[in-house]
């Protein structure tokens, strides 16, 4: 099986189970931990450690995990560790959110400038966008100085560049082409 297509099946069949359980709100907030969790070095060093015992493994997870997450994520890290799958851990997170997010109809949106923003500006930015694209978005602010002023607006797979870098490099291909 193509190692792609591995976190993507877990994830849907996870959420799948989530959404007919009427959890899905629950296992999301799980997914959001272990996305938090996936990026500590001791959980990779304990998923990518072939001389860690299978058993050993589990009962870490179980440990580590049990008191914070619902029984359906916790059933679902043993049946990865069970099966040499916890390397997927990541992959499975960060499928799910997608298909949580479409499911509930958010739209991911990043806004990057040349200035840090203020949680005011940001605030009417995000309102902005949702009153045009109709739909709950989910913003996020980056910082790039190289930008010089103005923004770039990425959503989804859309990309607005308002930057006067990308002024600058349209005249300058104007000013060569003639």
């Amino acid at each position: 099986m193509n190692d792609s297509k591995i976190p993507v099946r877990y994830a849907r069949a996870l959420f799948e189970s989530a959404r007919e359980k009427e959890i899905l709100d629950d296992v999301m907030k799980d997914m959001i931990a272990l996305q938090e969790i996936c990026t500590l070095p001791e959980f990779h060093f304990l998923v990518n450690t072939p001389v860690i015992r299978v058993s050993l493994k589990s009962e870490i997870m179980s440990l580590a995990l049990a008191k914070g997450l619902h029984e359906l994520t916790l059933s679902l890290m043993d049946l990865l560790i069970r099966n040499g799958r916890e390397q997927y851990i990541g992959g499975i997170v960060r499928n799910f959110i997608g298909l949580y997010k479409k499911h509930k109809g958010i739209r991911s949106a990043t806004f990057t400038t040349a200035v840090a923003m203020s949680k005011e500006i940001k605030k009417d930015v995000e309102k902005v966008i949702q009153e045009t694209l109709n739909h709950s978005v989910e913003l996020e602010t980056g910082l790039d100085k190289d930008l010089i002023g103005g923004f770039v607006i990425r959503i989804d797979d859309l990309q607005y560049d308002a930057s006067v870098a990308n002024s600058l490099k349209r005249v300058k291909q104007r000013l060569l082409n003639q």
